[in-house]
């Protein structure tokens, strides 16, 4: 069986994050930890803003935001008048969504991956607009990424307004052939959502290279930025077209403006975002990436082995970012009356702290991996569930 990855550099890179060591943390892609220093920053930030609020909130705060923009656009391969802050992906999806002169009969296309708040963002539309969600059933486990091409365009027709497609699919932690779907849709004149919730930071992402019309993603989770801090971005003629959810004083002044001032909130996730970026800069951000999507590879194919059970992507971890979903043990599954009893047990009997997926009657588990996770975290998971199944 192959080794894990070497530690990216020196020392115990865990203390570099404020977790509870006692605990078993395999969860950073929910809600992952930000670094002391990046911590440090953003009260930095806050402090600023609170000595002198007016001045920073009222005069200073365009220029403060361009900075930053400039910085995540940079990053995330963008211009920075495509770029607009959000607190999260989801607020992002839903700008696209009510931006768009929705018709009666529209069809969105999506997969049964699509992350829940999403399905619930084109239920709303359903029920106000008379849109018509069409999910396809991608089963698990899934060979490769033909497994979404063919059936995903198979959906299409005359009425498909919308492809919503995950970059990374949260709850089966699959990488999704986004370039080839949006370019298929983008060909049959259907506009394009990209969901890249998990993105940013896990993999190299060039929004401007994806055919796509709306790009939205994360900072707050592999980049490692405050809470609450995500973008979102229109692509082409929809760039002008795209509105922040609430409509402030700067309606029809562009984007980015838009986006920046949509009342009074805390800004500070937003200002914070160029020292996250920077922060793991003097590791490589490509180290960073390779070594987690390593991990994550090394996690599936240790856990498949440790207990026995089918994996439900390829072994190569070529459709993997930086996380992996590896099926429970039938035994264990046996044992618990739903799959948030094992959760609960694992946390509350064994301090790991990991999600339990149900999918479709059979359960897994979603393995994240980001510097602070270290093999013998997961060795831990392993031995923890196998035992559960005696």
């Amino acid at each position: 069986m192959s080794c894990p990855p070497a530690p990216l550099g020196d020392g115990d890179l865990a203390a570099l994050f404020p977790l509870d060591r006692s605990y078993t943390f395999l969860n950073h892609g929910s809600f992952g930890s930000v670094p002391h220093e990046i911590l440090a920053a953003q009260h930095a930030w806050r402090m600023e803003i609170e000595a002198r609020p007016i001045e920073m909130l009222a005069r200073r705060m365009d220029d403060l935001l361009q900075d930053a923009r400039s910085a995540v656009s940079r990053f995330v391969g963008a211009t920075t008048e495509q770029l607009g802050f959000v607190t999260n992906a989801t607020e992002g999806v839903h700008a696209v969504l009510r931006s768009i002169d929705w018709k009666r009969g529209d069809e969105i296309v999506t997969t049964d991956h699509v992350y829940g708040a999403m399905r619930q963002s084109i239920r709303r539309l359903a029920d106000e607009f008379g849109v018509v969600l069409r999910e396809v059933d991608i089963p698990l486990p899934v060979h490769g990424p033909d497994d979404f091409v063919e059936p995903v365009l198979a959906a299409f027709s005359d009425r498909t307004r919308l492809l919503l497609i995950d970059h990374v699919t949260s709850p089966t932690a699959l990488r999704l052939p986004v370039e080839t779907l949006a370019a298929a849709a983008k060909s049959r004149g259907i506009f394009v959502l990209v969901d890249g919730a998990h993105a940013p930071g896990s993999i190299a992402l060039q929004i401007d290279r994806i055919p796509c019309d709306a790009y939205t993603g994360n900072l707050h989770k592999w980049v490692c930025a405050p809470k609450g801090c995500a973008f979102v971005a229109g692509v082409g003629p929809f760039a002008s077209q795209l509105k922040p959810i609430a409509t402030s004083h700067r309606y029809g002044e562009g984007l980015a403006r838009e986006f920046d001032w949509q009342g009074t909130r805390d800004m500070t996730p937003w200002l914070t975002a160029p020292t996250a970026l920077r922060y793991f800069e003097r590791f490589g951000w490509e180290h960073v990436r390779r070594h987690n999507h390593e991990l994550a590879k090394w996690a599936m194919r240790h856990l498949v082995d440790r207990w026995s059970v089918e994996s439900l992507s390829p072994l190569d971890g070529s459709m993997l970012a930086s996380m992996a979903a590896i099926r429970v043990p039938d035994g264990v599954q046996q044992r618990f009356e739903s799959e948030v009893a094992l959760q609960a047990h694992l946390y509350e009997a064994h301090r790991i702290e990991i999600p339990v997926i149900n999918w479709k009657g059979r359960w897994h588990v979603r393995v994240s991996c980001h510097l602070h996770t270290t093999p013998d975290l997961i060795e831990r998971l392993g031995d923890v569930v196998r035992s559960l199944g005696v």
